[in-house]
């Protein structure tokens, strides 16, 4: 068997099942969720790994939910659940009566538990959910890593890194973050990769849409969304371009985006005397899509390009957020009266945060600042703003606003000696002696804040 690459988010994932009965893990079809529970349960965190997709496990699991779930030996890695949703309330009364921490490990590629018991959740203040974002490219070389904690440090940021050609930047974008799809197993031919894509794809929608939908108009809305990639969501524009109606839409959009094959960045509402736009931001979840469906070839046109390379350190970055043990939040900011705005605003816990501008080529100019300038000035929590770009140095802007090479979201570029660079995630040591006997409140708090 292939050694399994190492995934950020184990950190975050062996803190959570100290303190919380159910981790939900959310993702991505086929992202690696099942890779994970065999390494929790090599590192000895699950006793059970019990596989849905598997005929005779889904059909024991089927016929009789509750007995299913007794049967487990406890820590369960219950994978794909959302098969059998029914599971949802066999686990809620099983860690109602037992209380134990980190008794399950839900997986799903399509929202769990949200649906059963008339609506509510059954697994509401028992769990805490996650999501396993396709593979970084720190996590593609084998040396998961964040470059959050260097954003937030209070002193500058200097240092220098590798610059990134545009082919290197485009071979990254095209091979994306989905194990399959990057050749994490075995080399994916260029060739061959829009099969894949579009298996991937067509297979996504077969198995989470059921007879829901039109599947072949739903792929067409997919299709459309990934080609434009990075743009702001306005249902009746979508709607038009489509000719579709706009509540049919809205229902399509839903869909996808509850398989994680979309992803919408909220607005960020700041000085409210402007005029600030409510539209999300939408990303398709993995920049191979994204290619595929653009059918961007070696030279796609500038406006393409801008938008694949934003979406992929957008997607860095909110695969990094994910792995934080803090309530990492990742946003974007449009002011519709001054045309401005700021990709990406990462906000942590304690109120503060950080403004992001992507760029795709190697020199930033001064009107490439203006969104970045104008957040700061009306937003006084923004810590400092950064604009990611395909040069090898760390340059300092402006008084508040640096230039960060994009290869520094899987390399250190900074000087050693600030609190500034790249940090390992490592996960803890699962032993029993790290489970404090006390109350788990003050830790699931510090895991969770908001």
């Amino acid at each position: 068997m292939t050694e399994l690459l190492p995934r950020g988010l184990l950190a975050r994932l062996t803190q959570l099942l100290r303190v919380v009965p159910v981790v939900v893990l959310e993702g991505p079809r086929a992202c690696g969720k099942t890779a994970v529970g065999s390494m929790l349960k090599a590192a000895g965190s699950m006793v059970t790994v019990a596989d849905l997709s598997d005929p005779t496990t889904l059909a024991a699991a089927t016929a009789s939910p509750t007995t299913f779930v007794e049967s487990l030996g406890t820590p369960a890695f219950i994978d794909e659940v959302q098969l059998v949703p029914e599971l949802t309330v066999a686990v809620k009364r099983i860690v109602d009566r037992t209380g134990d921490p980190g008794a399950f490990v839900l997986t799903g590629s399509s929202r769990l538990g949200r649906t059963e018991l008339g609506g509510s959740d059954p697994l509401a203040g028992r769990a805490a959910r996650v999501r396993l974002w396709p593979m970084t490219q720190g996590e593609l070389g084998g040396s998961p890593v964040t470059v959050i904690p260097a954003l937030f440090a209070d002193d500058p940021l200097t240092g220098g890194g590798t610059p990134i050609s545009p082919a290197d930047l485009q071979r990254r974008i095209a091979r994306g973050g989905i194990p399959t799809i990057a050749g994490v197993r075995a080399d994916v031919p260029d060739v061959v990769r829009p099969q894949l894509i579009a298996e991937y794809v067509e297979g996504v929608l077969h198995h989470e849409t059921g007879r829901r939908h039109d599947r072949a108009e739903l792929l067409r809305t997919y299709r459309y969304l990934a080609a434009t990639t990075a743009r702001l969501l306005n249902t009746s524009n979508v709607a038009d371009d489509l000719g579709a109606k706009r509540e049919t839409v809205q229902t399509r959009i839903a869909t996808l985006d509850g398989s994680f094959l979309l992803h919408s960045l909220a607005a960020r509402r700041s000085g409210e005397h402007r005029t600030l736009t409510a539209h999300p931001k939408v990303h398709v979840i993995d920049t191979s899509i994204a290619t595929w469906a653009s059918r961007a070839g070696t030279e796609p046109p500038p406006e393409l390009w801008g938008a694949l390379v934003e979406t992929f350190v957008v997607n860095e970055l909110c695969a990094q957020a994910a792995w934080s043990t803090q309530q990492i939040t990742v946003r974007h900011w449009r002011d519709t009266a001054r045309k401005l705005e700021v990709d990406a605003v990462i906000a942590a816990p304690d109120g503060r945060a950080v403004g992001v501008e992507v760029k795709a080529g190697a020199d930033v100019r001064p009107d490439d600042l203006k969104g970045l300038t104008a957040l700061l000035a009306d937003d006084e929590q923004i810590h400092r703003g950064v604009v990611f770009y395909t040069g090898a140095q760390v340059l300092q802007l402006s008084e508040r606003i640096w230039a960060v090479p994009i290869s520094a979201l899987w390399e250190d570029p900074f000087d050693r000696g600030q609190q500034g660079g790249l940090k390992k995630v490592v996960a803890p040591d699962p032993s029993p002696s790290d489970h404090p006997a006390g109350s788990p409140t003050a830790e699931l708090n510090g895991l969770l804040s908001t």
